[in-house]
């Protein structure tokens, strides 16, 4: 999709406690996780030290924000780390507390910069999804695929106003009954079992025959929005929408 993508680079942006990353560093990918929780960064270091040590991984302790080098508050939440956020209300979504720290910021356009554009984004940061969003839709680099949690239409509409023309919805509740493929399609094979705190598959490794159109994901997405207000248990889960573009998806069959 862009000639400037690195086939062997992804962009874990929520890196949590490196699950993603490590998935995606024994497929044999280069990976630049981004992390603002201070103890999850150490955890990291100490837990992946040698493909930290290789450069294999890049860590970037920091929150993605609209503007970068700035230092703004941010909410770890102790009992589920994973809501950490920087925004408040988010990190304290279902009564939970929070506690403030300070942290450094930067932008996706910094990153690309830094690293370059990766073939992969994943992004799945509290409550600042829909901000990724709006900064690739700004940045004229495009990685040839990306994930994002489903938080919201703009979400969706950003990435297609992007230039991305493929979709397909995930529901992260099913990630523990999915099997990586053997042979791989992306990178070398690499077993996991998936759990609730990971990404699961990406780019050619998903079902080839779920990618859809902007319209038709939009509705199957209001669809489950709709179902889950009136009765989670038969809506259950959450949900990440991957785009890419047919001419991606052309090149990875054919190749």
């Amino acid at each position: 999709m862009n000639a400037l993508s690195k086939n062997d680079l992804i962009f874990d942006l929520g890196m949590h406690n490196a699950s993603d990353t490590k998935f995606y560093l024994d497929k044999g990918f280069r990976v630049v996780a981004l992390e603002a929780n201070p103890a999850l960064v150490e955890a990291a270091r100490s837990k992946l030290a040698n493909e930290y040590a290789s450069g294999q991984l890049a860590i970037e302790p920091c929150a993605l924000w609209d503007a970068a080098g700035q230092e703004i508050s941010f909410f770890l939440n102790a009992e589920k780390d994973d809501w950490s956020s920087a925004f408040k209300g988010w990190a304290e979504k279902g009564g939970h507390a929070s506690t403030e720290i300070r942290v450094l910021t930067t932008t996706l356009s910094d990153l690309f910069d830094k690293y370059g554009v990766p073939y992969y984004v994943k992004c799945d940061i509290e409550g600042v999804d829909e901000v990724f969003a709006r900064q690739l839709l700004r940045d004229e680099r495009r990685p040839d695929y990306v994930s994002v949690e489903a938080c919201s239409l703009e979400v969706l509409a950003s990435l297609v106003c992007a230039g991305y023309d493929r979709v397909q919805i995930v529901n992260q509740a099913f990630n523990a009954y999915v099997t990586p493929p053997n042979p791989a399609r992306e990178g070398r094979h690499a077993e996991a079992q998936f759990t609730g705190h990971m990404s699961g598959l990406f780019g050619c490794e998903l079902d080839p025959t779920r990618w859809t159109t902007f319209s038709e994901a939009a509705n199957m997405y209001l669809d489950f929005v709709r179902l889950h207000q009136r009765d989670d248990k038969l809506a259950h889960g959450w949900l990440d929408f991957h785009v890419t573009t047919a001419r991606c998806l052309e090149s990875g069959a054919s190749s």
